[in-house]
């Protein structure tokens, strides 16, 4: 698979093309947050609705396990060089089966770190119709990275309300 402005990629190229949206999650969140995004995955893989996001956190991984094992479409962004050899087996059947592609949007092979997550997530955002997010830390990155959005005129659907996770 080859796309603009991507290192590299695997599966079906297709799915970019597609009106995706955006799903992200802080890496802790409330049990309200975590109930709330799996009604929300359950709906979206019924629904066969295309979702894209970097699946990092652990509610994030929750809700693409539920969005391949329903074989709902996904676009998986990693800030990463990757090898197929080393994805998850659910990976390569998904993507095999022409419901999944998976991009690489740097070129390292260094671990993730905020900067990098923060450009994978800009990345992410930017080709999606409209943004979804599971829970966003009252003062973390991806709510800081939100309001940024708000301001481009992305439309942003919160889950759980910010005032919820400032009591987190």
């Amino acid at each position: 698979m080859k796309t603009t402005g991507v290192e590299q990629g695997f599966g079906n190229a297709a799915l970019l093309d597609l009106s995706l949206t955006a799903f992200f999650a802080s890496r802790q969140c409330p049990g309200s947050a975590i109930r709330a995004a799996m009604d929300w995955a359950v709906a979206q893989a019924h629904a066969k609705n295309p979702v894209i996001g970097g699946f990092h956190s652990p509610l994030e991984q929750s809700v693409l396990k539920i969005l391949l094992t329903a074989s709902a479409p996904c676009v998986i962004v990693v800030s990463r060089k990757f090898d197929q050899s080393r994805l998850p087996t659910d990976w390569l059947q998904s993507a095999q089966n022409g419901t999944l592609a998976i991009v690489g949007i740097e070129n390292t092979t260094r671990r993730l770190t905020t900067e990098l997550a923060a450009r994978r997530n800009d990345w992410i955002a930017q080709r999606a119709t409209q943004i979804v997010i599971g829970h966003a830390s009252a003062a973390g990155t991806l709510q800081k990275q939100a309001e940024q959005w708000a301001v481009e005129g992305k439309q942003i659907l919160y889950l759980t309300s910010v005032a919820d996770s400032k009591n987190s």
